[in-house]
């Protein structure tokens, strides 16, 4: 069973071809998304299932997340897709155009299936519901509560011509102020859901440096742990280095861990650790970002030196 973990930045990809696929993995995202569905024309699905597993094994090899947006339900598509991406490499299935809890209900009992029949321990796939429609952002606790497969969910922002924007009716703009409240109200909504590192983000009006990093850095003060991006190396640069923990940050919580796991072990809800008073209910969080800050080699398992951004 793949293990959840904090994504600084997902990158979506046409599923069809191999070449323009393992030319993005190598711009520095943490998970890339094969796209089955928008992105992949009806004649191309076919080449899409069929090259999945062995592009699944190089993009695994460098040690990004796999995810697979399969064709929806209605389709009838979605199976197939799902006995194509059920490899060992996959780490997770996005649900395309979710408007209620009974779509992933569904789904899921789709996922079960091809589980079964590909040898799969049932309900260990993890899945990331998508919401593009005004009626999914105002049913998006219900979807994160919908299945506890769930890892991965989030408000994000679309183009003009995409499907949230069709259905709400906002414009885009460079740094994505119209869909604060949408990336808000889900954000909110997964949380209470117990959904463990939500995904925001998505597309502005503007490929400006300054805009996506202003937008990063928007979603990441909301409280979002990544965000869906476009794949560009500069693109994915700016935005890993938005959701990556600061020296300060990491040396703050390397010095207040100790006391806070004694006041832990202690059974209390709160402490003070020299003139600071400090909560335990912000423990879980900050051991979620050490563990991020250790897998990206910015501090050591055990004592030592580390190294990280000012």
């Amino acid at each position: 069973m793949a293990t959840a973990r904090i994504l600084r930045s997902l990158v979506f990809v046409p599923a069809h071809d191999p070449d323009l696929i393992l030319r993005a993995a190598g711009n520095g995202m943490d998970a890339l998304c094969l796209d089955l569905e928008d992105l992949t024309l009806l004649p191309d699905k076919e080449e899409a299932r069929a090259i999945f597993p062995a592009v699944a094994r190089e993009i695994a090899a460098r040690d990004i997340a796999v995810f697979a947006r399969t064709n929806g339900i209605a389709g009838g598509m979605a199976a197939a897709d799902l006995d194509a991406v059920l490899v060992p490499e996959l780490h997770c299935v996005s649900i395309p155009k979710v408007d209620h809890a009974s779509d992933v209900a569904a789904f899921c009992e789709l996922l079960d299936d091809a589980e079964r029949r590909k040898g799969v321990a049932v309900g260990s796939t993890l899945v990331r519901p998508i919401i593009e429609t005004a009626l999914g952002v105002r049913n998006a606790f219900d979807i994160a509560s919908a299945s506890p497969r769930i890892a991965y969910l989030g408000g994000v922002a679309g183009g003009w011509w995409g499907d949230l924007s069709s259905s709400i009716g906002y414009v885009p703009s460079p740094r994505g102020q119209e869909t604060a409240y949408v990336r808000s109200k889900v954000l909110v909504d997964a949380r209470a859901a117990g959904v463990p590192f939500p995904i925001g983000g998505g597309s502005t009006s503007s490929s400006h440096l300054a805009d996506v990093t202003a937008f990063a850095e928007d979603n990441r003060q909301l409280g979002y742990d990544g965000v869906h991006c476009a794949g560009s190396a500069p693109v994915v640069a700016a935005v890993n280095e938005v959701f990556t923990p600061s020296r300060n940050e990491i040396a703050q919580w390397l010095d207040l861990l100790p006391a806070l796991e004694q006041a832990e072990r202690d059974g209390l809800s709160s402490t003070r650790v020299g003139d600071l008073f400090v909560d335990l209910a912000g423990l879980a969080k900050v051991r979620e970002q050490l563990a991020l800050a250790r897998r990206l080699g910015l501090l050591p398992d055990r004592a030592g030196p580390y190294s990280a951004r000012a």
